[in-house]
């Protein structure tokens, strides 16, 4: 097993409840965990401007973020929450988007991840696009789509295979079985921070809420 990677034995089925997209809060999500840093830390880094202290994932949390896809911002400034849960090696932050994608953009994460390790995945079941990155210290290991998990980028595409095939991805360009694609992206994300996630975990959380603006080149 990688160095890089912790004690979490994760697989694809730990995370049934999110194949497909799941329901309601994980049908449209961008999820990202940082270590070692708090949630007003991250928003700095982020360039985030913080809207609220301490909000629940609750119907505000949820038509704020569609809201941004609105007259003024069309997009272009995202809205985000963050909160802290233990993982490997202690505090880290999750934050959690409904319908966004700040998470996956090179652009803002890897300026974040400075000094630490970032992981991120995204899926939006309107389109059945996803996105997973790992960036280290602001170097972008890994990034694939877990749909297509054949196809990888980053500067180190197959450090992960083994733990890869251990959690269920499909592998094989050639083959027509479509494997895990949404569980199995929770599943590498626990074993690169040891953060278990459950929708419990997320929709229990209370976040600091924010905004910051989509630096173009990936969508």
């Amino acid at each position: 097993m990688s160095s890089d990677i912790g004690r979490s034995s994760a697989v694809a089925a730990d995370y049934s409840w999110a194949e497909g997209g799941g329901d309601g809060l994980f049908s449209a999500y961008c999820l990202t965990l940082v270590r070692g840093i708090a949630p007003g830390e991250f928003m700095r880094r982020l360039g985030a401007r913080v809207l609220r202290d301490a909000a629940p994932l609750d119907e505000w949390f949820v038509e704020t973020s569609f809201d941004y896809w609105d007259t003024p911002h069309h997009g272009d400034v995202q809205f985000i929450g963050a909160t802290t849960v233990p993982g490997d090696g202690g505090d880290w932050t999750l934050a959690f988007e409904v319908n966004g994608y700040l998470g996956v953009v090179p652009e803002l994460m890897v300026p974040v991840s400075m000094g630490t390790r970032l992981v991120t995945h995204r899926y939006n079941n309107g389109n059945g696009h996803g996105d997973f990155m790992w960036i280290e210290d602001g170097d972008l290991r890994l990034d694939f789509e877990p749909l297509f998990a054949f196809q990888r980028s980053g500067s180190a595409p197959d450090g992960l295979l083994d733990e890869m095939r251990e959690i269920g991805f499909d592998l094989d360009p050639e083959t027509d079985e479509i494997g895990p694609s949404t569980s199995g992206a929770f599943a590498l994300a626990e074993r690169l921070t040891g953060v278990r996630v459950t929708e419990a975990l997320v929709e229990g959380a209370s976040f600091l809420c924010g905004e910051a603006a989509v630096v173009r080149g990936r969508e």
